[in-house]
C-alpha cells in the first residue's frame, strides 16, 4: 500500500542578535523544497526525527542575503486570542486562597510555638 504524503510549505523567520542574522526555514516536508532560493544552498535540511518535517537555517552574510529572506514566502498570520476560562479561574482563585490559609496556619504555629518556648 502507497500512502501520499501530505506536503507542507515552509515558514520563513528572520532571525537576529546583535549582528548576527539569520534566516530560518521551518516546517517543509520535502528536501529539495528551496531549489528555487539559492540562498538555502548552502546549508542541508535537517530532519529532527524519521517521518517528521525539516528544518533549515542559513547565515545571513549581506543585504542581498536579508533581501532574499525577506522576499521569502511570509508565513500566515497567526490567531493568538485566547478565551478566558470561567472554571480555570475559579481553580486559580481556589488555589491561592488555600495557600494564604495555609500561610497563616505555619505562622500561627510557629508564633504559639515560640510563645511556649519563652514562657517556659
Amino acid at each position: 500500500m502507497v500512502r501520499t504524503k501530505e506536503e507542507f510549505p515552509p515558514s520563513y523567520f528572520k532571525l537576529g542578535a546583535g549582528d548576527t542574522k539569520a534566516c530560518l526555514a521551518a516546517g517543509f516536508s520535502r528536501n529539495n523544497v528551496h531549489v528555487n532560493n539559492s540562498l538555502f544552498n548552502r546549508t542541508r535540511p535537517v530532519q529532527i526525527h524519521p517521518d517528521s518535517l525539516y528544518n533549515q537555517v542559513v547565515l545571513l552574510s549581506s543585504k542581498e542575503d536579508e533581501e532574499r529572506c525577506d522576499n521569502a514566502e511570509e508565513p500566515d498570520p497567526c490567531d493568538d486570542s485566547v478565551e478566558q476560562d470561567p472554571a480555570l479561574n475559579l481553580v486559580a482563585l481556589t488555589v491561592l486562597g488555600l495557600r494564604l490559609i495555609f500561610l497563616k496556619t505555619v505562622v500561627f504555629n510557629v508564633l504559639m510555638t515560640l510563645r511556649l518556648w519563652i514562657s517556659q
